[in-house]
């Protein structure tokens, strides 16, 4: 099996309108569990990480209403969208260094490895926003040709997302390879989403501490307590 070397090369044409679509969903789902996690006042954290099943069930359902296909994962059922013959998986890393790594250590995320292609559909899907290149079409034909020719799995577009319940960190995705020791290893590693950085916009708002002079701001003296008649 050839295993594609970016998510762009396995995605094709569909790349950018999925890659703005797992960015919604990720946002939204995180949204959701942080505010509960809020609310809860837990200590804990297991609520929060526990978004891993909506965090599949809501990229499928969004990528299904496009016209894609599902595939289930066996043996635990979970239903993961199928792109340009490709796997979609979004994942939310837990915090251990070796988390990718050890992403096939269930039975279930194997399977995913092993997956064959669904049957062609009379269709193809598309996004309402797609607009059609005149430039790429030729290589992404040759692309997808290619890859039909050569694979007999499907490869599995992985989308890692890093997070806490006070700040969504960043959202990566990349090809997942899975070696002869069962060890995930990522092609075409990418940051598709991260939180702007505010820091630069509030130094520019004011002065710079080492220069200007310091303005010193103007106090009221307050009345005492039982001099103003109207408080009486």
């Amino acid at each position: 099996m050839m295993v594609p070397d970016s998510p762009a090369e396995a995605l094709g044409s569909h790349a950018p309108s999925v890659r703005d679509t797992l960015i919604e969903v990720v946002r939204s789902v995180h949204g959701r569990f942080a505010e509960a996690h809020s609310v809860s006042r837990s200590r804990y954290g297991m609520g929060f990480g526990s978004q891993w099943r909506d965090l599949l069930d809501d990229a499928d359902d969004e990528l299904t209403k496009h016209g894609f296909q599902s595939h289930t994962l066996t043996p635990g059922g979970h239903e993961i969208p199928v792109v340009n013959d490709c796997l979609v998986y979004v994942w939310r890393v837990p915090d251990d260094p070796d988390a990718v790594s050890k992403f096939a250590a269930s039975p279930t995320r194997q399977s995913g490895f092993a997956a064959l292609p669904p049957p062609a559909m009379l269709f193809e899907p598309a996004f309402a926003d797609d607009v059609e290149s005149t430039e790429d079409d030729a290589d992404t034909a040759e692309t997808e040709t290619m890859l039909e020719a050569v694979h007999d799995t499907m490869p599995l577009v992985l989308v890692m997302v890093w997070s806490t319940p006070r700040l969504l960190q960043s959202i990566e995705w990349a090809v997942a390879d899975l070696d002869d020791a069962g060890k995930v290893k990522l092609r075409g590693q990418e940051c598709i989403w991260e939180p702007e950085l505010v820091a630069a916009d509030v130094a520019s708002d004011g002065e710079s501490f080492d220069s200007g002079t310091p303005v010193q701001p103007t106090v009221e003296p307050r009345k005492q307590e039982g001099t103003d008649p109207d408080a009486r």
